[in-house]
């Protein structure tokens, strides 16, 4: 019985000191790090945009001619206990193959060219498609270029100076296919970055 009792003190002792060192020092560890190295994503990359404030990590959902328009969100409000209310996106999960999911592409596709008359070329796919996430800030390079005749317009600006906007906001990449942020492409456009 005392030798039970001994180990058990034992594991208890392993428990706690590994509860510490996993719980709080690596922890405060990590975040201090990442604070000195990353400091504007170890905060959350926030920044005041256009609808309050935003995260540059987190797509929003603009719709109107003026502004650059990213992937589709899914998003669903959620009532907080106070009353408050506040959006978060949700995963689209949809079968891309099923006559439903298609029909529907197939109708954003006939909406968006209907608000891109001027634009070069089809719609791009990434225009009419969720991500995974349903909340991506990003969008590919063609895909916001295919928009500055819209956002031109509507803004009574030149083209190449709308151009200029999207191509100063490209994301730095090596491997991948150059994209910008939506949300700092519109802070630009408005004058706000």
């Amino acid at each position: 019985m005392k030798l039970y009792w001994k180990q058990s003190v034992s594991a208890l002792k392993f428990l706690v000191l590994a509860l510490v060192l996993t719980g709080l020092v690596y922890s405060f560890a990590v975040l201090g790090i990442s604070r000195l190295f990353f400091p504007v994503q170890a905060d959350g990359s926030l920044t005041i945009g256009i609808q309050g404030k935003t995260s540059l990590l987190a797509g929003e959902n603009f719709r109107d001619a003026g502004h650059l328009w990213g992937r589709l969100q899914k998003q669903q409000a959620v009532q907080k206990e106070d009353g408050s209310w506040y959006v978060v996106g949700v995963p689209a999960n949809s079968d891309t193959g099923s006559p439903e999911y298609q029909a529907q592409k197939a109708q954003r596709m006939q909406q968006i060219a209907a608000a891109n008359p001027d634009a070069a070329g089809p719609v791009p796919e990434e225009l009419v498609t969720y991500s995974g996430s349903g909340n991506d800030p990003d969008l590919s390079l063609d895909a916001a270029l295919w928009q500055v005749p819209r956002i031109a317009a509507a803004r009574d600006m030149d083209e190449v100076t709308v151009e200029e906007i999207i191509r100063e906001n490209v994301n730095p990449t090596v491997f991948s296919e150059k994209t910008v942020s939506v949300v700092r492409v519109n802070l630009a456009l408005d004058g706000q970055e």
